[in-house]
């Protein structure tokens, strides 16, 4: 439960800003540099396979993304109703909550299982001829990434819930022992040890469901043993879908879930439209899309703790409390994100030949890394604002930014930039620096207006209708 004082200051509210952002920012730059080691060990095979798994996780990404979304309405209702002392309303929103997850995660699986290679079809459909490298091993790899979905899903709506409550430690828990299980398996399953043959990109594959079997073992684990803030009764409660609570999630979730169904798509058809440039710029997109993760999943981690505090604190009928921990997460994140890029600025040549030795890759992702590296700090903003309005309820809004941003600054942009201009994969990012500026300043006037704690306001009468 995060602090709730009205005579909080705002270096007392750093603190706490502090103690519940920073597992959460954690975690996601753990999961980051994760993908980023999966990466370099996928790049030192060479720039096919560094190609393979790039395409084949764009699709991933954009159902893994899509999901954790929905799990924004769980986030949002369980952080109001224990900003409001409601044990019993958090504990009916857990239990539908994680009814949701197994469903989803059951229904991916299987349609990502059948449909691996038309994805990769679609997403090759602008190259002159298919790669049958990429086709075929990447229809491996999405077959068991697709299937692994069976775990991360549920693992996912757990870890919401926490966050929701304000226990942001048990999931960097997970999270870190899920990450080393993957860089382990994967290191043992790309290149091969003692009886275990060397399996390149199916064993990067591999070594990503591994890991999120244990950590889906892990929250299992964890939940049936009542080591954490959640609560249940076992057996007085009926473990069947709720269709008013299930509403009430999806009023908050789904808005989220188009929105980075959106975001998730534009990148889609933006990698698509790269692959159209061959496979040395494929390669070097995947390189600037993983240093690009870094410092964004700082920023996803202050959004978490934002969405958190604004949420318990309407929850608790503190509108001004919620404004202001809005302002400061913004302050805290802004800092540590300019903090983080100086150096990375300043060592980016390092940095990409950790992901590969070829020349030309090297060449054409250096300008490009340094550009969007600028913007990081401008991104920061819009995500921590975001999470702010996603606590209160205001998912609509934030969906909304995401297509006025994505269509008309990326995509377009993108393609008047890349092919228009001929500026290549810099017209593409060039394109992506104008949705993150468009897109932060939507938000950060509609977090001036005060109009999300409206939205709080309109939809107080929830408890009434979740329950009665």
């Amino acid at each position: 439960m995060v602090n709730l004082s009205n005579d909080l200051t705002p270096k007392k509210m750093r603190k706490n800003i502090l103690n519940l952002a920073w597992p959460a920012a954690l975690r996601m730059f753990l999961q980051s540099i994760v993908g980023i080691v999966d990466i370099i060990m996928v790049g030192s095979i060479g720039a096919h396979a560094l190609a393979t798994v790039d395409i084949s996780n764009r699709f991933v990404f954009i159902t893994v993304g899509v999901l954790s979304s929905l799990t924004i309405g769980a986030t949002a209702l369980v952080a109001r109703f224990k900003g409001a002392k409601d044990e019993e309303q958090v504990e009916k929103i857990i239990i539908q909550s994680l009814l949701t997850g197994a469903i989803l995660s059951i229904l991916i699986a299987i349609l990502g299982f059948i449909f691996a290679k038309p994805i990769l079809n679609l997403m090759m459909i602008l190259m002159d001829e298919v790669d049958p490298y990429i086709l075929n091993n990447g229809n491996i790899y999405l077959k068991i990434v697709f299937t692994s979905m069976l775990f991360a899903l549920p693992t996912l709506m757990f870890n919401s819930i926490l966050q929701g409550l304000g226990d942001m430690r048990t999931p960097l828990y997970i999270m870190v022992t899920t990450n080393i299980i993957n860089v382990v398996g994967n290191y043992i399953f790309i290149f091969g040890i003692g009886p275990i043959p060397e399996m390149g990109v199916a064993g990067a594959a591999i070594g990503t469901g591994l890991g999120r079997l244990v950590g889906f073992l892990l929250a299992g684990y964890v939940l049936l043993s009542k080591k954490t803030l959640i609560k249940i009764n076992f057996n007085s409660r009926k473990w069947k879908i709720d269709w008013k609570i299930l509403k009430e999630i999806l009023h908050i979730g789904l808005p989220a879930s188009i929105e980075e169904l959106v975001r998730r798509g534009s990148q889609i058809i933006y990698t698509i439209l790269v692959a159209g440039l061959g496979t040395i710029t494929i390669a070097a997109n995947a390189v600037v899309m993983n240093i690009n993760s870094l410092p964004i999943m700082l920023g996803f981690g202050f959004g978490l703790a934002s969405t958190t505090l604004v949420g318990q604190s309407l929850g608790a009928n503190k509108k001004k409390l919620a404004e202001a921990y809005g302002k400061q997460t913004t302050i805290v994140a802004l800092f540590l994100m300019i903090l983080i890029s100086i150096p990375m600025f300043i060592w980016v040549e390092f940095i990409i030949r950790l992901y590969t030795n070829n020349v030309e890759v090297i060449s054409m992702a250096k300008p490009v890394v340094r550009l969007i590296i600028v913007a990081q700090p401008l991104y920061g903003i819009f995500l921590v604002l975001a999470g702010a309005l996603r606590g209160a309820g205001d998912t609509r809004y934030t969906m909304i930014t995401t297509i006025i941003g994505n269509l008309g600054g990326r995509i377009l942009s993108s393609l008047f930039f890349g092919y228009v201009l001929n500026l290549g994969l810099m017209g593409f990012w060039l394109g992506m620096v104008l949705d993150i500026g468009s897109r932060t300043v939507l938000i950060f006037f509609r977090f001036l207006s005060k109009k999300w704690q409206k939205i709080y306001k309109k939809r107080e009468n929830t408890k009434a209708m979740v329950t009665k």
